[in-house]
């Protein structure tokens, strides 16, 4: 656990292996053929928001079980994207482990899986052959490229779809300092990926409420990306695109501030802040379209003002003033933040290795309850419980 982490999400609510009772999505069941990333954690948010999740797994288990960082032998990235589901494992090239897929369908309400396109067909898992034994079921598919088109049977992971996307070299051409891509770890794909899984699974489930039945939801982690680069699809289509606003780090005595003054009444807080009134008059900076043709020269003010002030005292002058600004924090920094302890965006989950912190949920209700579960499952451990109420023997029956 972090050093600096503050402890929050510790209720003595009831932690046994059994989904939220009053969550939103409260007595839905969903299977989850998914692995790695972006499937699990968009199945982990149903499983926050109450629905009891079953993640299918080969022999071998999760790859995820076995990814940094690890505490012993548990995986806290498995954790944090697995917590609160139940785990049952499954051969699904066996014959009798995938007669207990059709043994559950009739039961379930949403499938979800990330294979490369083509696999469900080789094992006859797709949405037509799984709607065929729950004819209202909402499937979900999470790939780097749809499941259809001349890209479809690549195989990509969250870094080949941002280099893909031309997100790489944007962020490339907004520091000329670069002469090549910025070396990263980023999954933000992966994360858009399941939260907008997360959003079509519910949509669709509400089609399904209001007569339309079932669905079967394609996400693309390309499409995705496409939406995150709003200003960048937009500017490609122009032959003279205009200068872009970057908002670059600016050094203080002790770290490093951002400043984002954005709208005229954040330029004006700004100006208040930093005690520059002068700069209200100049025409450079003092309405929108001079000041963002000017940016670097109003960053250049920026960093001048901030070079001999420690970053809290610039945080302070100008967030006070009501411009949105902040210091960069490591990640341990940004847990401990009184926000965060009041907010419970952190909770603790417990595997073999002890207790750790995981994100909690990332949306809040006042009345239903959306918390993530405290328990991370061991591969297999729900098999026989599954099995038991299928009146089947573990190796099928």
């Amino acid at each position: 656990m972090p050093q600096n982490a503050v402890v929050t999400g510790t209720s003595n609510e009831d932690q046994t292996n059994g989904p939220i009772q009053n969550g939103p999505l409260s007595g839905l069941r969903v299977l989850d053929f998914s692995m790695f990333m972006a499937g699990p954690y968009c199945s982990r948010l149903l499983a926050d928001a109450g629905a009891e999740v079953i993640k299918v797994e080969p022999p071998e288990g999760d790859y995820m079980r076995k990814s940094n960082p690890l505490r012993g032998n548990y995986s806290g990235f498995f954790g944090h994207l697995n917590c609160g589901k139940k785990s049952i494992t499954l051969n699904l090239k066996d014959p009798s482990d995938r007669a207990v897929i059709d043994a559950l369908m009739p039961s379930i309400d949403v499938v979800l899986e990330n294979f490369r396109p083509g696999v469900t067909q080789r094992l006859g898992l797709t949405y037509d052959d799984l709607r065929a034994l729950r004819p209202d079921l909402v499937y979900c598919s999470v790939s780097g490229y749809g499941q259809t088109g001349p890209a479809a049977q690549l195989p990509a992971y969250a870094p080949i779809v941002h280099a893909a996307s031309g997100h790489d070299l944007a962020q490339m051409g907004y520091d000329p300092r670069q002469d090549r891509p910025i070396p990263n770890r980023s999954t933000a794909a992966d994360i858009l990926a399941a939260t907008h899984a997360f959003g079509g699974i519910c949509a669709a489930l509400v089609h399904r409420q209001n007569g339309g039945g079932g669905d079967h939801v394609d996400v693309a982690l390309m499409d995705i990306m496409h939406q995150m680069l709003g200003y960048e699809v937009q500017t490609a289509q122009l032959e003279n695109p205009p200068t872009p606003v970057i908002f670059e780090p600016i050094k203080t005595l002790d770290g490093f501030i951002i400043v984002a003054p954005i709208s005229q009444l954040n330029f004006e807080a700004l100006a208040k802040g930093a005690d520059h009134l002068e700069w209200l008059e100049d025409e450079r900076f003092s309405t929108p379209l001079p000041r963002s043709n000017n940016w670097a020269l109003l960053t250049a003010e920026i960093a001048a003002w901030a070079a001999e002030k420690e970053a809290d005292d610039c945080v302070e002058a100008i967030s006070k003033a009501g411009c949105p600004c902040t210091k960069y924090q490591t990640v341990a920094e940004s847990m401990a933040t009184p926000q965060v302890a009041h907010r419970d965006s952190m909770i603790e989950v417990e595997d073999g290795s002890g207790r750790y912190l995981v994100p909690n949920a990332p949306f809040q209700f006042t009345n239903a309850t959306v918390e993530a579960r405290r328990w991370v499952p061991e591969q297999g451990q729900h098999s026989a419980e599954i099995l038991a109420q299928l009146n089947l023997e573990a190796g099928g029956d």
